[in-house]
């Protein structure tokens, strides 16, 4: 007995050991939306037989009922099906007002509200709702793919853009002053941003020569009378009337 425990102690220290327990099979979600079909993984690695990645998914397109293998790296595979595409679209009404537009759907028994970015559904940025569903506006147009879901699958997106709310109006800077130490001018004023600021413009005699979101500026002294103006820009790329202020030598 004690020869055959030694025995296996001398098999520990030469590094033979079990083989790792293996992979668990591949965990996915699939989406049918139309006639693509998105694929990505819930837990691991993959690789989707057929399919290209595109932003973490693995898309391909087909307009019949399929069947495709998933293999999970290092580890095994297993397939997964997805029946024909859904023909019909949902039918959409919207109703817009000055701050939000509803959303009205029927056709089917439940909807998913993609955005849009760059043309493409952002999957992860998804609402699910049965008939309405109000769609607050900000201060940048938005644009939508709506689809109609039967059981898993969902139907071809219907599209939308969602019109920008009036932004408030620009206001100026306040008490616009400058102060000169050693040959160095500093511009200096208060200003309360609201949630569209994005910073302010610096124009030394008509020409722009700098930008900055704090609330100072430094500039060399002129040499001669020199016209500063501070305007307001903001994340709309729109610029206040601005407020001036005139250095003489």
């Amino acid at each position: 007995m004690l020869y055959l425990l030694l025995f296996f102690l001398a098999l520990s220290s030469c590094g033979i050991k079990a083989n790792p327990k293996p992979l668990p099979e591949p965990s996915v979600e699939i989406r049918r939306i139309g006639e693509r079909l998105y694929v990505r993984s819930l837990q691991g690695d993959v690789q989707v037989e057929g399919f290209e990645k595109l932003d973490g998914w693995f898309v391909k397109e087909s307009r019949h009922a399929l069947c495709f293998q998933v293999r999970r790296i290092g580890g095994k595979s297993a397939k997964f099906c997805a029946g024909k595409p859904v023909e019909s679209k949902p039918t959409v009404k919207l109703k817009e007002d000055t701050q939000s537009v509803l959303v009205i759907a029927s056709g089917f028994p439940s909807y998913r509200l993609y955005a849009l970015s760059e043309g493409r559904l952002n999957l992860p940025q998804v609402a699910q709702f049965k008939e309405e569903y109000r769609i607050n506006k900000d201060y940048f147009e938005r644009c939508y793919a709506l689809t109609g879901r039967v059981d898993i699958r969902e139907s071809e997106p219907y599209t939308f853009c969602v019109r920008a709310k009036e932004a408030p109006p620009l206001k100026d800077v306040e008490r616009l002053e400058y102060q000169v130490v050693e040959g160095k001018i500093y511009l200096f004023w208060s200003y309360t941003p609201d949630e569209l600021f994005k910073e302010f413009v610096i124009y030394r005699n008509g020409k722009q020569v700098g930008s900055t979101s704090s609330y100072i500026y430094e500039d060399t002294l002129p040499e001669k009378e020199t016209t500063y103006t501070v305007k307001v820009r903001n994340k709309l790329n729109l610029e206040s009337g601005g407020v001036s202020i005139t250095y003489s030598p």
